[in-house]
């Protein structure tokens, strides 16, 4: 009925490189995308703060959440 041949699973070595890849804080995402080394690295530091700006952002619980939609201080005034 199916195949009896199944595919080795990728080392663990292959699964942490491959995750690395995919992740825009690690230095190996960008190295993947053309960067040098040190470019890499410069570009992973400055990646995290942006990737948090933009999860509080979306973050209705947040206060960047109401600043982003122009509603910051006028939500502390009426709480009061």
């Amino acid at each position: 009925m199916g195949n009896s041949k199944s595919k080795p699973s990728p080392s663990k070595a292959a699964q942490t490189n491959r995750a690395n890849q995919l992740n825009p804080t690690h230095p190996a995402y960008h190295q993947s995308r053309g960067a040098s080394s040190d470019e890499a690295v410069a570009a992973a530091k400055s990646s995290k703060p942006a990737l948090d700006n933009r999860a509080n952002q979306l973050n209705p619980n947040n206060e960047a959440y109401q600043k982003a939609r122009g509603a910051g201080d006028a939500n502390k005034n009426q709480k009061s």
